[in-house]
């Protein structure tokens, strides 16, 4: 068990204590569950709670009224959170070195301090970077590169000629380079056109499990560096995915479609292939993208159009009954008066 006083976890976090900083902690809870021993963070709308909670210390972005707490303050309270969390509650380790069931090609080339689990299968002429965790029943295709400090999850498949970048990791059942959906309809009859690109996938990105992400058809699909796809998130052929994006669960991105940096898809957005969207643009959840943003706005709705538009128009949609009852009304006395 880890066990820390506050003003150790403050000389970790490069943060100040405002209280008693010798206080022990041993977990890190959520501000509602927060204990004697406990650490946990506030921000807003939630700090006017502080004084309310009975917790060991609340991480802070500054001093606010705290009641018996100790404020433990830092510059960004939920990335501190996120550091304590590892702390407290280390990862499972994986010792480095090739399990004896492990199937792996003789030219492939495994770097140093990476670990391959039992029943990995790694194709020919691959490359697996240093500090690699390859874990049980993983697929990686003829030519695939990895880079150092990678880590792929049970049952995750990677095809061949694709390349996967630093300390990515890939989620349990995500199926990176996947034939991409492309098919010629003759006389009724439809015939799959051959995807011979590939993946490739920058540094610091996370892949979500069951996520799928095509192959292009000629050339790669692509994501940025720092990009975080979570679970179940589909990529069609020759998207291509900017820098330090969010793509959240169920969204799905037709072929040849291209996004900027910084653009966040939440759950359930849909986009339709061939179109560009914009650096920094945010699609609120649902969201059907139809056509070219331009990038730097809030959309939400089917099609997309900007964020305050659309809660106007939900906003009368609730009145639609009555407002076509007084169209009928008007129209009556209308046609009353034409008589």
């Amino acid at each position: 068990m880890v066990r820390k006083t506050i003003q150790e976890l403050a000389t970790f976090l490069g943060g100040h204590v405002i209280g008693d900083g010798n206080r022990y902690i041993t977990d890190v809870k959520s501000l509602a569950e927060a204990k004697k021993t406990d650490i946990t963070f506030a921000v807003a709308p939630y700090t006017e709670y502080v004084p309310q909670v009975d917790a060991g210390a609340v991480m802070v972005t500054a001093e606010i009224p705290a009641g018996k707490n100790t404020l433990l303050v830092v510059e960004n309270p939920r990335l501190a959170f996120s550091r304590l969390l590892t702390l407290f509650h280390p990862r499972q380790t994986v010792e480095p070195g090739i399990h004896p069931t492990a199937v792996i090609d003789k030219s492939a080339d495994i770097g140093a301090y990476t670990a391959i689990m039992p029943y990995a299968v790694i194709g020919k002429n691959v490359k697996i970077g240093a500090h690699c965790t390859i874990y049980p029943y993983v697929f990686i295709g003829d030519q695939a590169q990895i880079g150092e400090g990678t880590t792929v999850y049970p049952g995750a498949v990677i095809h061949e000629n694709c390349v996967i970048g630093n300390h990515n990791v890939i989620r349990a059942h995500a199926v990176i380079g996947g034939e991409g959906f492309g098919f010629a309809t003759e006389q009724g009859k439809h015939i799959r056109i051959p995807q011979i690109g590939n993946v490739t996938i920058g540094d610091d990105v996370e892949v979500g499990a069951c996520t799928c992400i095509d192959n292009g058809t000629m050339g790669a699909t692509a994501v940025g560096r720092g990009t975080k796809i979570d679970n179940l998130v589909h990529l069609g052929h020759n998207v291509e995915i900017g820098d330090d994006c969010f793509l959240i669960a169920q969204t799905g991105i037709a072929g040849s479609t291209k996004a900027g940096n910084h653009v966040t898809f939440a759950g359930q957005t849909g986009c339709t292939g061939h179109i560009t969207i914009g650096d920094n643009t945010v699609f609120a959840g649902k969201t059907g993208i139809t056509g070219n943003i331009k990038g730097g706005g809030v959309y939400a709705g089917f099609p997309a159009r900007p964020h305050m538009e659309w809660s106007r128009t939900q906003a009368h949609l609730k009145h639609l009954p009555e407002l076509v009852k007084r169209v009928k009304e008007l129209e009556e006395r209308l046609a009353a008066l034409d008589k």
